[in-house]
């Protein structure tokens, strides 16, 4: 087998459809490309207890070929198909689902479709024979030639039989997926692309999703916002086997997970999701002004009140003699990537692994959402929370606590949608940041140089907080923000107080070395949109949260933290306002 860099990674999640995926692997294997081309296939497996390992081994002498598998908790396609983005060796992912059979000139109309893009594109497969309730499915089965899968394509396509399901919204808008508002609903992964390096900075899939429905739609809209184009090709070409599946638990399912995605990125687009056919959402965009283009005859002319008010407000606040624009959608297109640079640039400074999901897991994961650019640093390696807390000190010992919690910080960072890259590592001796104070705080300032620009940052407080490496952390960065003379809006937060101490039954204290600011005041954000990503980040932190070494009769992270942890819908930071003395907003007022 070639060790040759691949031309595109092929991602297979699956789950315990050991036959479905091998009609997938054999279509693979039938993949016409150019000379110089060849492709890579990584099965993402989420938990099967079936035979999936032994159909993939009898693949490795045709296939370049691996198999990830993950332990069975539940629907976790998001996470698994993140496997495949992480192992993936080429520039261009193509998802394909198992019991999707490609026909053999797909892969390379998937190539083709970037190669001729001018800048980052979202490939759109066409998928015959998907039924969304299988109801055509027996019918599919005897029709379809497993021996000579490409007649199949071809009879199908003249007979007009079982074309994609998405035909009607291609024939009401066109075939220009990339003047459209909203192309990413139509980008679903059992036939589609993108280029790996973007796949990797917008975070991948959502692994809050864990159940059917939306996962792709949610990375979808996440690519358009990053400058990726849309493009379909009728050629990269798949067809759907069918299989026994419920319809109605299916859009139930997708139900909640449009309700998630509505509120995550609480756009005017996204807030459509939910209660709206995919295929409808161009038009009442376009009823609202709110998108180019006349509503089509298959929307219908009628304009309802909530579309004429929209309509007026728009055109009262447009400057007279200009044409009309869609207001904000919360995206960025192509041709305004430059304006990315103006997004908010923002640090979390932690003292240990699992600070950065307790005081502000949801913050992060808003302000990923919404665009801005978000770092995470640790001070101190976290390798002392067996020993110190809970006198533990093997299996695991603390060298081998701070490789495993450095991993945790990596994944929980991945679920707030804080990019590997963006995390960085001083790696100080947990409980003992005192003893290092002069090598911090030249970290400190170095990375700070490096981040002149930021806007915002999130640190320990450095008089509320009572455990000293929190202390410290907070002490030095707002010391050398004001030693390099910048000026971002500082958030503090406190998570290890008087009843944490209480709770953790563990005490490493320092006194403040002042009486802090008179003009502070406390501000509550309401983080309910992003509760699910801070839950997922959180029970990342295994180590801390779960009964993990042998023996252990509690967690690190008492029961009664975690709950306190689990139960909160906002967020609360200490800020400092020039002029502001005790008559600012309290907690709860909101932001």
């Amino acid at each position: 087998m070639t060790t040759s860099k691949p031309t595109c990674t092929v991602i297979v999640p699956t789950y315990n459809r050991s036959g479905l995926l091998r009609h997938t692997l054999e279509s693979l294997c039938r993949q016409q490309l150019a000379v110089g081309d060849r492709f890579e296939v990584v099965v993402a497996d989420d938990g099967s207890t079936d035979d999936s390992e032994d159909v993939v081994t009898g693949y490795h002498d045709r296939l370049d070929i691996r198999w990830y598998h993950q332990e069975d908790e539940g629907y976790r396609v998001a996470k698994a198909r993140n496997v495949g983005i992480e192992h993936a060796r080429a520039d261009l992912c193509v998802f394909v689902d198992s019991g999707v059979i490609l026909h053999s000139g797909a892969l390379a109309a998937h190539l083709s479709a970037h190669r001729d893009a001018d800048g980052p594109t979202a490939v759109v497969g066409y998928v015959l024979c998907f039924n969304e309730g299988n109801e055509d499915g027996q019918e599919i089965l005897d029709a379809l030639d497993f021996a000579d899968p490409d007649a199949s394509f071809a009879r199908f396509t003249a007979e007009g039989r079982w074309p994609d399901i998405r035909e009607d919204y291609y024939e009401r808008y066109g075939e220009d997926l990339d003047s459209l508002t909203a192309p990413w609903l139509m980008w679903w992964t059992c036939n589609a692309s993108a280029p790996t390096a973007l796949l990797r900075e917008t975070g991948g899939f959502d692994e809050a999703y864990r159940s059917w429905g939306a996962e792709d739609v949610d990375l979808g809209y996440r690519l358009r916002t990053a400058g990726a184009r849309f493009v379909l090709r009728r050629d990269a070409a798949a067809l759907h086997v069918p299989h026994p599946k419920s319809y109605e638990s299916n859009m139930r399912s997708a139900a909640r997970n449009y309700r998630y995605f509505a509120a995550k990125f609480d756009t005017p687009v996204a807030r459509l999701v939910p209660g709206n056919h995919f295929h409808e959402i161009e038009d009442i965009l376009r009823s609202r002004r709110l998108a180019e283009g006349e509503v089509t005859d298959a929307f219908g002319s009628e304009v309802r009140p909530i579309d004429r008010t929209d309509a007026e407000r728009a055109a009262a606040t447009q400057p007279e003699g200009e044409p009309m624009t869609p207001p904000l959608l919360g995206m960025w297109f192509w041709k305004d990537r430059e304006a990315r640079r103006d997004a908010p640039r923002i640090l979390v400074f932690s003292p240990h692994p699992d600070d950065e999901v307790i005081a502000c897991g949801g913050t992060t994961a808003r302000h990923v959402a919404e665009g801005a650019q978000v770092g995470v640093v640790f001070a101190t390696d976290g390798a002392m929370s067996h020993s110190a807390v809970l006198d533990i000190h093997q299996n695991p010992t603390p060298g081998e606590l701070r490789e495993i919690r450095r991993q945790e910080a990596l994944m929980a960072g991945k679920a707030m949608g804080v990019r590997e890259e963006a995390v960085r590592f001083l790696d100080y001796p947990d409980t003992r940041l005192a003893d290092h104070l002069p090598e911090f705080r030249r970290d400190v300032l170095e990375l700070l140089r490096e981040h002149r620009r930021v806007t915002q940052v999130y640190v320990p407080h450095e008089f509320r907080e009572l455990n000293a490496d929190h202390r410290l952390t907070g002490e030095t960065v707002v010391s050398c923000l004001a030693e390099l003379g910048l000026e971002p809006d500082i958030y503090r937060y406190v998570v290890w107080d008087e009843r944490t101490e209480e709770e953790f039954g563990f005490v490493n204290r320092k006194p403040a070395d002042g009486p802090g600011s008179g003009s502070e005041r406390l501000v509550s954000y309401d983080i309910e949109a992003y509760v699910p990503q801070k839950h997922a980040a959180f029970r990342e932190h295994r180590t801390q949260v779960e009964l993990y070494a042998p023996g252990q009769t509690r967690p690190v992270v008492p029961w009664p933290f975690q709950e306190r942890v689990f139960a909160a819908r906002t967020e609360e930071f200490w800020i400092t306002e020039p002029g502001v003395g005790d008559t600012g907003r309290r907690a709860g007022d909101g932001e």
